[in-house]
């Protein structure tokens, strides 16, 4: 194999499509370029020979300096950058074991490449960096996510082999192994806890999976705090990704959590304390039924809110599940019947809820972590309320006891805070108290298409800054934004243009400290049917022909369907009319009254009856719905055109997103012009 498809090969094996979205590390071994390389029948020393010589027509001299020759104009002819196949080889020199001091690093990258094992930096070593950073925004801003995200990190003092032994912290077997480790924590990838408490979790639920280096980078007594934040930082990545599945004696089981949920009555001093499922998994069509262990009591759930579900209703008097009847200390685990689904409210003493807002729901909800300079709430068991009491008094501002004499467990009580200022005097007791130490940017709701960090324009992600301090900004494409809260509650601009790439970076100074990307898609073609897998009406896979009945998600074959009736668009109700009003002068078709237009299509749907209209957008897209003037030899037409679009213009409400509202009024303007 000469170098290109070396570096392809491994290019492919990490940046695929199954990736989308999420973080890549190259985590390179010498056993991995074997199995690469089998295929073709090449082997490890193949690899090594192909990297000398570089790529076809290479002219300099040296192995850093043929890297760095690669980068040189790519983009115009090649799928993947040039040179993955030398920054694997720096990783591999990383990993590599024998005879060397603890921190050298440049005699192991000679033994690999058969030289003298001498010290001293390789020459040109010191510009690798560069091809670090380019692989980062190739990976964010060239591919949107669409491949996998590679964020380029430096681990320790010595900047450039950092950032090689950043990608060796974590094996590809104990990757592999942290969704049994991460049910076995009752850890969930929508709220976790602080860095801290889940290393502690990690250290004592995966003694058996992970290696001792990874087990002592995790103990808080670990000398090394940098390469201990960037694992934690690579093992958050992963729990994010996670959606719930994880092997168990051979079986694949979804794990999530039960998560309270609380309405307070300040008169009545009542709090209604309800359970929710919460999980990244696809929840099942039907309801789901979930078992005590021992069987005693039964519940059922549905999905309700996203990664929530209902709350959990008692199947023996169809009432919604008191959570006070349970003991929050010891906690609560739920399967149904075939096991498949366990749900687990984990034993704790201490409790944090936030306001349920920011999740479509009503009250407040329990969370894994403390938030950082926005209020919350505490439920905590009476055995800790001395140092909690005394942590409140000094650490936080507007703490108090809340007076709740009905709906607690006995021994629990609830506390209020505006915010905590510190947890020094507790995360050590309770790490579920302690704020998150690493920076973290993160995109939260909004509709994703496909995968990769592509979203449609019309539901945009939020972005939450994790972490950070006030000497951190936030910038969108180099604009500064600002929070809308103190809790690093950031929105993207309004006026973003669609098909535009965002790049949010959080610095301190001139330091990018992170950086992820996204782009606002505003049209969007189905992809071609021919290659997609189809499904019957039972569900089972599609055997026959292109011809008959088959569904792949959206699209659907071998059927034929009646044209789109408009009228249920809009329901008519009593003596209300709907005008249905196209991009040229006298398109207009008002029904009940008239049959549906054939020969053009509607652009705006607008109710109009006793009370105030309304215009809805029904067009399919915006480029192909702007006004087009042209000559109309039905003067009635064009007469009922210009009076719903601009005499009737002040009795019709217009539509509310922005971009809808200026294609409006582009339609007024035109109409006055009739």
């Amino acid at each position: 194999m000469d170098y290109l498809k070396w570096n392809n090969s491994i290019a492919a094996h990490f940046f695929k499509n199954e990736m989308a979205g999420r973080s890549v590390h190259l985590y390179v071994t010498e056993e991995l370029i074997e199995h690469i390389g089998q295929e073709s029948g090449a082997n490890f020393s193949d690899f090594i020979e192909a990297l000398k010589i570089g790529l076809p027509g290479a002219k300099r001299k040296g192995l850093c300096v043929k890297a760095w020759e690669t980068q040189e104009n790519w983009r115009r002819e090649l799928d993947y950058p040039p040179y993955i196949g030398y920054l694997a080889l720096f990783v591999l020199a990383a990993g590599i074991e024998g005879d060397f001091a603890t921190h050298s690093y440049y005699p192991r990258l000679r033994t690999l490449l058969g030289e003298e094992p001498t010290t001293g930096q390789y020459p040109s070593f010191d510009k690798m960096w560069k091809l670090w950073e380019d692989l980062e925004k190739w990976s964010h801003e060239d591919k949107s996510g669409e491949l996998g995200i590679f964020n380029s990190r430096s681990v320790g003092k010595r900047n450039h082999i950092g950032l090689p032994i950043a990608q060796t912290l974590l094996t590809e077997k104990e990757r592999r192994a942290l969704p049994a480790i991460f049910a076995a924590a009752d850890l969930d990838p929508i709220s976790y806890p602080a860095e801290g408490a889940i290393a502690r979790l990690l250290v004592k639920h995966g003694r058996k999976q992970l290696g001792k280096r990874t087990l002592s980078l995790l103990e808080e007594t670990s000398d090394s705090k940098e390469l201990r934040q960037a694992l934690l930082e690579w093992i958050i990545d992963e729990l994010r990704g996670w959606d719930g599945t994880a092997e168990d004696s051979g079986k694949t089981q979804i794990y999530g959590l039960l998560r309270l949920c609380c309405k307070l009555d300040s008169i009545a001093k009542r709090a209604t304390i309800s359970l929710r499922c919460s999980t990244k998994h696809e929840f099942p069509e039907e309801d789901l039924l979930l078992f005590i262990e021992d069987h005693s009591q039964v519940f059922s759930c549905y999905e309700e809110s996203g990664v929530l579900s209902s709350p959990l209703i008692s199947e023996s008097d169809g009432k919604t599940a008191a959570a006070s009847e349970f003991d929050w200390l010891q906690g609560l685990q739920v399967r149904s019947a075939d096991s498949k689904w366990c749900f687990k409210l984990p034993a704790s003493p201490i409790r944090v809820f936030v306001n349920g807002d920011t999740q479509g729901l009503p009250g407040i909800v329990e969370v894994r972590q403390l938030p950082t300079q926005q209020p919350f709430y505490l439920a905590a068991h009476e055995q800790c309320l001395e140092l909690l009491t005394i942590w409140g008094e000094l650490s936080c501002q507007g703490f108090e006891k809340l007076q709740i004499i009905d709906g607690l467990p006995s021994g629990w009580h609830l506390f209020k805070a505006q915010a905590a200022c510190s947890d020094e005097l507790i995360k050590q007791e309770y790490p579920i108290l302690a704020f998150p130490t690493n920076v973290r940017l993160e995109l939260a709701g909004g509709i994703r298409l496909e995968r990769g960090n592509k979203f449609f324009k019309f539901a945009p992600p939020k972005l939450f800054l994790q972490g950070g301090s006030e000497s951190i900004k936030v910038y969108c494409n180099n604009q500064l934004l600002d929070s809308r809260d103190s809790a690093g509650n950031y929105e993207l601009p309004a006026d973003t243009p669609a098909e535009t790439k965002l790049l949010i970076e959080a610095r301190s100074g001139n330091d990018i400290i992170k950086r992820c990307s996204l782009l606002l898609v505003e049209n969007y073609s189905l992809p071609s049917q021919s290659n997609a897998q189809q499904f019957d009406r039972f569900g089972e896979l599609h055997t026959g022909d292109n011809e008959s009945a088959g569904v792949a998600g959206a699209l659907v074959g071998g059927v034929d369907f009646p044209d789109f009736n408009f009228n249920t668009f809009l329901p008519i109700q009593g003596k209300q009319r709907i005008f249905y009003v196209g991009k040229e002068p006298g398109q207009i078709a008002i029904c009940p009254a008239e049959s549906l237009p054939t020969d053009w299509e509607p652009v705006w749907a607008i109710s109009k009856g006793r009370h105030r209209g309304q215009a809805m957008f029904c067009g399919t897209n915006l480029i192909e719905s702007q006004p087009l003037m042209s000559k109309c030899k039905d003067r009635k037409k064009m007469r009922e055109w210009k009076e719903i679009l601009w005499h009737d213009r002040k009795k019709i409400s217009p539509p509310d997103r922005s971009h809808l509202k200026a294609l409006w009024k582009q339609f007024q303007k035109e109409a006055e012009r009739v």
